[in-house]
C-alpha cells in the first residue's frame, strides 16, 4: 500500500507540474496570450492543476493509511 501511495502522489505531483508549465507556457506565448477568451483556458490549466492536487492528497492518505496499519 505503501508503493501505491509514492506513485499516486509522485503522479499527482508530476499532473500539477505539466499543468503549471502549460499555463506558464500559454500566458507569456504573444499570439496565445492575445486571445480573448484566456479566463476560460486559464480555467481549464488550473482544473488540470487543482486534479493533481487530489491525486497528490491521495497518495498522502494511502501513505498514511500504510504507516498506521
Amino acid at each position: 500500500m505503501a508503493k501505491l501511495g509514492l506513485w499516486t502522489n509522485a503522479v499527482g505531483l508530476l499532473i500539477s507540474i505539466v499543468g503549471t508549465l502549460l499555463l506558464l507556457l500559454h500566458t507569456t506565448n504573444k499570439y496565445h496570450s492575445a486571445i480573448q477568451d484566456m479566463g476560460s483556458i486559464a480555467v481549464g490549466y488550473l482544473g488540470l492543476i487543482l486534479l493533481g492536487v487530489s491525486v497528490s492528497v491521495t497518495g498522502v492518505a494511502l501513505l498514511l493509511s500504510a504507516n498506521s496499519n
